[in-house]
């Protein structure tokens, strides 16, 4: 198995990967970790040295595409958390495991553990499309939709609690929601330039929120296009000045 970590050039880009690869370009990321690998589209295309996955069950022979540089853990993130050394860090995570609030909730500050100044997060499935999409359970979300006669198949759990939770809780760093050229997810990087006031400031209730109470507050998402937001993460963390 040859030691290397290119895309496969005949293969289209997944957004995440393009995302990801933009973001690994300009920071000079080393090392990477994905948490919710499913059929590996995202993992094989990103184009960093060192990249660690992450799944509780991989659909495919993970064995053909590791080597020195490339990991595959066949476990639970909370198991690979567990056994995880606490100087060992990341520069990048991509975090699309459970699309549960707790879980996400939880390897995200699993990964806050492991990271360095200037790790940023790219969260998926932030922005559910409907109230349907918002449940956790992906089998009770297509069950209700489908009474209804759609054919949507579009499903995000309710992760979008977790950029509430950053919001209010996490005020050393700053985020944007990426909208437009794929499926909505939220940029997280360290910055003292997006200081805001808590809107809830109340974990309960966060944890209680409800579709229709994010189209209340949808404005704490930060939508923005995708290049601007990677832009204002490059610029902040490589102390390019600019606005909040």
């Amino acid at each position: 198995m040859p030691d290397s970590h290119q895309p496969d050039a005949s293969k289209p880009l997944t957004w995440s990967a393009r995302r990801i690869n933009a973001l690994a370009s300009a920071l000079g990321a080393r090392r990477y970790l994905e948490i919710g690998v499913s059929q590996g589209a995202t993992f094989h295309a990103v184009n960093i040295p060192d990249r660690v996955a992450v799944d509780a069950k991989f659909p495919f022979d993970y064995a053909k595409f590791a080597n020195n540089h490339t990991s595959f853990h066949e476990i639970t993130s909370d198991r690979y958390f567990e056994s995880l050394p606490p100087d060992v860090t990341f520069d990048i995570f991509f975090i699309d495991g459970l699309h549960t609030f707790e879980q996400t909730l939880r390897d995200f500050c699993n990964a806050v553990v492991h990271s360095n100044p200037k790790t940023v997060w790219l969260l998926d499935d932030t922005r559910p499309s409907d109230v349907f999409s918002t449940m956790p359970d992906m089998a009770r979300t297509y069950h209700f939709r489908q009474m209804t006669g759609s054919k949507d198949r579009s499903w995000h759990g309710d992760v979008f609690k977790l950029v509430y939770y950053i919001h209010d809780f996490m005020p050393t760093l700053n985020y944007r929601t990426l909208i437009g050229g794929g499926n909505p997810q939220t940029l997280i990087w360290r910055s003292n330039r997006g200081w805001r006031a808590p809107l809830f400031n109340n974990l309960e209730a966060i944890s209680r929120m409800t579709y229709f109470d994010m189209c209340d507050h949808i404005a704490v998402l930060r939508a923005c296009p995708e290049d601007q937001a990677i832009k204002q993460c490059v610029d902040e963390l490589t102390g390019v000045p600019g606005p909040a």
